[in-house]
């Protein structure tokens, strides 16, 4: 296994992301959209249900998926796994929660824990580093060249 490249994260959030979304469409987050004209405080608990769910409940989500399954959907489509950093076991309990919580800062700081993948050597993210863990690529990138025709 060989540490994951930033692109191969990238695709594997975009996927996770579309599952969020398509969960979301099916979460009332409050009042209806008639009803927030009547009541102004009506679209203040809107924005508080939708900040609190719909912006923390994938994250929450994703973080049970990392304690079951050590990935989540997007990154087991991309074939990614996520592993202690040190012994590249897979991560415990405790370091899926870890992680969990470093996400949720990670997206907290508008997505910039992310760019941390670029300039560290073990490719960790923000929440990697609160976690101690690194995502492997469970597939290695075949550098053979590809013969004509094919």
């Amino acid at each position: 296994m060989r540490l994951a490249t930033y692109s191969e994260r990238a695709r594997a959030l975009f996927i996770d992301s579309i599952w969020w979304t398509l969960i979301l469409l099916f979460v009332p987050l409050g009042p209806s959209i008639e009803d927030i004209p009547l009541s102004p405080d009506a679209f203040a608990t809107t924005l508080l249900a939708w900040l609190l769910l719909a912006q923390c409940l994938p994250i929450l989500i994703t973080g049970v998926l990392w304690a079951v399954w050590g990935t989540s959907p997007g990154k087991r489509m991309a074939g990614l796994r996520i592993v202690d950093a040190d012994s590249h076991q897979p991560m415990t309990v405790k370091q899926a929660a870890l992680r969990t919580v470093g996400y949720l800062l990670t997206f907290a700081m508008c997505g910039a824990g992310f760019a941390w993948v670029m300039f560290n050597p073990r490719k960790q993210a923000l929440h990697d580093r609160i976690a101690n863990t690194v995502v492997m690529a469970e597939k290695t990138v075949s550098s053979k060249p590809i013969p004509a025709g094919e």
